[in-house]
């Protein structure tokens, strides 16, 4: 399996980018990250603030790295939180030479949905999101449209290390149905702390099963965010012009997210 782009070639080095303390809005891990065997980068990414007194519904989305060594207890977990769906967004040839676990799946809908041609955008992370904003914005909306079919929550949405494309999908889809841009950037910047170990307990035979130096900075997705806002008038624009219509985007919202719990004040 090849390395995506936010992944160094470093064999034996351990160096994280850990999330600046600058960053407005910082996530804690503990609450999310789904430490099953056969993966290194499985997160839920219920809890967030969403607007309007609203925040996203727990086990109901989650993201990950790819799922093609999950063991069959894993597998029985995720069934057990009842995911209904996987949507892998890697490029066909890596799902070919590993293929998801739920590829001929009975219980559980696979879907493979690439969100970008197989090639490398050369000037670096942010501009490969913002390449997947401008360039792939009609299967970014087929995405958020495979959540609204019968039966298509809850799921998981993933590629190779849960980060690039996994990120870019699920940022789309968190600011499309409220969730701030400095709380997107928080989330995505998580990976760096979901592969923060030296990965020998996750049963991993690839590059996961290793150190892995990583490069997740917040900024990358708050400057791909800023970007989306600017060119394409933001996450429920950008899904209009590939008629996501308004009752769509409700309709996601109230599937994605609930009515905020009371905060304790005492």
């Amino acid at each position: 399996m090849a390395r995506p782009p936010c992944v160094a070639a470093a064999p034996g080095a351990v160096a994280f980018g850990l999330v600046p303390s600058d960053v407005p809005y910082r996530p804690a891990l503990a609450e999310r990250h789904l430490r099953l065997p056969g993966t290194r980068n499985l997160r839920d990414v219920g809890g967030y603030p969403a607007g309007d007194g609203r925040e996203t519904r727990w086990r109901t989305l989650l993201r990950t790295d790819a799922l093609d060594q999950l063991p069959v207890a894993s597998q029985e977990t995720l069934h057990e939180l009842g995911i209904r769906q996987v949507i892998d967004v890697r490029w066909a040839h890596e799902v070919e030479g590993r293929p998801s676990v739920f590829l001929d799946s009975n219980e559980v809908r696979y879907r493979n949905l690439p969100i970008m041609p197989d090639q490398a955008v050369p000037d670096g992370i942010a501009a490969t999101y913002r390449h997947m904003f401008d360039t792939r914005s009609t299967a970014l909306a087929g995405i958020a449209r495979a959540l609204l079919e019968p039966g298509g929550l809850p799921a998981v949405i993933g590629c190779a290390a849960g980060v690039d494309r996994t990120g870019v999908t699920v940022a789309l889809l968190l600011s499309a149905v409220g969730v701030p841009a400095d709380v997107v950037a928080g989330d995505y910047a998580l990976s760096v702390e979901s592969f923060a170990t030296d990965g020998a307990d996750s049963g991993l035979a690839d590059w996961r099963g290793g150190a892995v130096i990583l490069d997740c900075r917040p900024e990358y997705m708050l400057e791909a965010l800023d970007h989306l806002e600017r060119v394409h008038g933001g996450a429920p624009a950008l899904l209009a012009r590939h008629h996501f219509g308004q009752g769509d985007l409700e309709r996601l919202r109230d599937l994605l997210t609930v009515p905020s719990e009371p905060r304790s004040t005492g």
